[in-house]
């Protein structure tokens, strides 16, 4: 079968190569891969800026098809799935326990600690597996695992009341998915881009109150008039930009919050005197957790949440250099990737 292979580290490495195809495992069931997202964060494996263990298959968003699988009454063959791509775990530590497989010291995820889903065939424990629900169909499951990421950062680890004014910084996938949700939780939404993001913004107006390109208008004031001069309640910074990420502590009120949602590829400087002064409250979220699974999946069953018109474009497996090199230049919103022959 056919993978996008990272098979060095560092930039690049990275082309499709044949793979054999992985074998059953007890406790695991083998999918048919539908079709598989492209995450920022498979950028920056591309790109040298996140750990993985080549040679190694890339991506970690997936929906497809159960084909073979081991005991279990959960699931059977023909059943549409996604899953947890955080496979490998201890399972005995603190987290683990508590359901934040992502922060276990032993963790491996599909995509870059071991094979992932820009390829036919996925082998992952049955525990991982959810349920897509009918409606929703293919495409649509692939985004189960964003969604994920940004139910745990905004109704999990960020206190968002009915009323709160909020940022969302990064109108890409991540950015509108943390509105949608912000937005469902009752607080009034602020989403900001650039000149770049302009069609992203127009994807957006339909989850935001207000949508602000930060180079043709004054996003401070803006700010600091809808809330009478204090700033906003909650900054959700969802680009990853370290520019982003400064003006988000002038931005906020005093005692306010920062959530850092988007990964920032390389370190860079900020001033926190200004922080400090303000006494505010900043928080980081990565990946998910098994409680923001579940819940994620409760969210789409009942209706909450518009995964179809994030997605822009669905191209070939052999496709992906040229799908990468969009989303570098922000062209699109969420493109799919099918397996092929």
């Amino acid at each position: 079968m056919k993978g996008v292979v990272k098979y060095a580290r560092g930039s690049g490495q990275t082309e499709v190569r044949e793979m054999p195809t992985p074998d059953l495992k007890p406790g695991h069931a083998k999918i048919a891969i539908e079709v598989a997202g492209i995450c920022g964060t498979d950028l920056h494996i591309y790109a040298g800026e996140y750990p993985s263990n080549p040679p190694v298959i890339i991506g970690h968003e997936f929906a497809g098809t159960i084909v073979d699988i081991d005991e279990t009454d959960e699931y059977q063959v023909g059943d549409a799935v996604t899953g947890i791509p955080t496979t490998i775990v201890c399972g005995e530590c603190r987290y683990c326990s508590a359901g934040q497989l992502s922060l276990c010291d032993q963790r491996l995820s599909i995509g870059s600690g071991v094979h992932g889903t820009y390829t036919k065939y996925l082998v992952v424990p049955t525990w991982s597996l959810r349920k897509i629900p009918e409606h929703i169909g293919m495409h649509s499951g692939a985004l189960s695992e964003p969604l994920c990421c940004c139910v745990k950062a905004v109704s999990m680890l960020t206190t968002v009341k009915a009323g709160d004014i909020v940022v969302v910084t990064g109108p890409g996938p991540i950015g509108l998915l943390t509105a949608q949700i912000a937005r469902l939780e009752g607080a009034y939404v602020i989403l900001t881009g650039t000149s770049v993001d302009e069609q992203r913004l127009r994807v957006g107006a339909q989850w935001a109150d207000h949508t602000v390109n930060i180079e043709k208008a004054n996003l401070k004031d803006m700010v600091y008039e809808l809330t009478d001069g204090y700033g906003a309640d909650i900054i959700f910074e969802c680009s990853g930009s370290a520019a982003a990420t400064r003006s988000a502590i002038d931005l906020v009120r005093k005692q306010g919050t920062i959530m850092q949602i988007g990964l920032h590829g390389s370190p860079f400087e900020i001033d926190f005197f200004p922080a400090e002064l303000k006494e505010i409250t900043i928080k980081t979220s990565f990946a998910g957790s098994i409680q923001a699974w579940d819940r994620t999946m409760t969210l789409l069953q009942q209706k909450k949440i518009e995964l179809a018109p994030l997605i822009s474009d669905v191209l070939p497996l052999t496709e992906w250099k040229t799908a990468f090199d969009r989303l570098d230049r922000k062209e699109g919103m969420k493109i799919l990737l099918k397996p092929v022959d």
